[in-house]
């Protein structure tokens, strides 16, 4: 008996020592399957999200950007309205409004927040890269003349000066040496953009569609305006103080004017396309590089210059594309319009490598909301911004046809 209880004693020691542990034991199977629970909502989520990933990574159609833009740029839209307090006034049934706030977080990142604020809606990198795809599209400039980043303060690139010819070197003979001059252009930040006016209502259903529309407009309006600084900006406060291909060309004897008493754009004719082409350098007549730019109208025009001499002088091709005399014809609407009124001393075409231009660019494009500026209109307002500059490369690589100036 005495061997049994001391066995049994020393058994209950052991149990009472170990009891500390198997204790915890309800706690830690409890911790554990509500780990499991949380693990298993996380992977629904993760799923979720790369489901939905894989439409947002989908590449971009023509004239579009992407789904994922799209959406984000009406997350960050219905992000601002709820900051300010006014999603109502983008929508007034709550439930939509809910269903508004939800995709917005869903799309943005946040849907553990309670709030959309200010520094969750930056446009990412790869959507600034979207939304300058589509300018370059629906303009001209951005997608011809060779782009410079522009830091802070001014930029400073390379502008061709004095270009010394290489010449023949006899045998042994002391090889001379060319000192080209390098001079350098110079390239500051313009704010340009506009505001984009939006109507009330919208549903779940048309957030991305609002989106595409946003990208759209602001691409459109951001070609139209690049194209318009690039061609035609003439140094005055109208353009503070910017050159164009234009002016440059005017003020340094690269053009072709037509003969005097020709003002009128339907004045001009195929030799006077073809002497525009001796006003730039002979480097730019390089057909890889060189092109004409004309106001869309011209296709009316440049299909009488044919002559049974030279039946193929002007081409239309299926893409919508054209050649003139060999060079291809890139269309833009900020240039003269072809018509028979008296348009006296004004620009009808360019022509020359517009590659030996730079298009310094601060940043990405930024979009902005405000509930404020139509107040009156219970309307809402997305402003487009961006920061831009242009310069030459090469003072001769492009020149310009105008028409007499009287």
């Amino acid at each position: 008996m005495t061997e049994q209880t001391t066995e049994i004693q020393s058994l209950l020691t052991e149990i009472k020592g170990g009891w500390a542990g198997v204790s915890t034991l309800p706690a830690e199977v409890k911790t554990l399957r509500e780990g499991t629970d949380r693990l298993a909502t996380d992977l629904k989520e993760v799923r979720r999200q790369l489901a939905s990933r894989q439409t947002v990574m989908a590449p971009r159609r023509a004239g579009q950007v992407s789904e994922g833009c799209a959406r984000h740029i009406a997350s960050a839209f219905i992000a601002h309205c709820e900051r300010s307090d006014k999603l109502d006034a983008l929508c007034s049934v709550p439930a939509q409004r809910d269903a508004l706030r939800t995709f917005a977080r869903d799309t943005l990142g946040l849907s553990t927040r309670a709030a959309l604020t200010i520094e969750d809606i930056n446009l990412p990198t790869q959507y600034g890269g979207e939304i300058r795809e589509l300018i370059s599209e629906f303009g001209v400039v951005r997608r011809c003349m060779s782009a410079y980043p522009i830091g802070m303060g001014t930029a400073r690139p390379a502008r061709m000066g004095t270009r010394p010819a290489f010449g023949s070197i006899a045998m042994s003979a002391l090889i001379p040496e060319k000192s080209p001059t390098l001079n350098f252009a110079s390239l500051e930040s313009h704010k340009i953009g506009g505001i984009v006016r939006l109507p009330r209502e919208i549903d779940e259903q048309s957030i991305v569609a609002m989106g595409q529309f946003l990208a759209r407009y602001g691409a459109i309006e951001f070609a139209r305006a690049e194209d318009t600084w690039g061609f035609l900006a003439d140094g005055s406060g109208t353009y503070e103080t910017v050159f164009g291909v234009v002016q440059i060309a005017r003020d340094n004897d690269c053009f072709h004017r037509l003969a005097a008493g020709k003002t009128k754009p339907s004045d001009a004719t195929l030799d006077d396309f073809r002497g525009l082409r001796t006003a730039v350098n002979k480097a730019a007549l390089n057909g890889r590089l060189s092109a004409y730019y004309l106001d869309s109208t011209w296709e009316t025009r440049l299909p009488a210059f044919r002559t049974p001499a030279e039946p193929n002088v002007y081409q239309r091709l299926p893409d919508g594309s054209a050649i003139l005399d060999g060079y291809p014809v890139i269309w833009t609407d900020v240039l003269t319009a072809y018509g028979t009124a008296a348009a006296a001393d004004e620009p009808l075409a360019v022509f020359g490598a517009m590659s030996f231009w730079w298009m310094g660019e601060h940043g990405t494009p930024r979009i902005d909301t405000s509930e404020h500026v139509w107040f009156a209109n219970d309307q809402l307002a997305v402003r487009f911004i961006e920061e831009i500059d242009f310069d030459y490369a090469a003072i001769d690589a492009t020149a310009t046809l105008l028409t007499a100036a009287a």
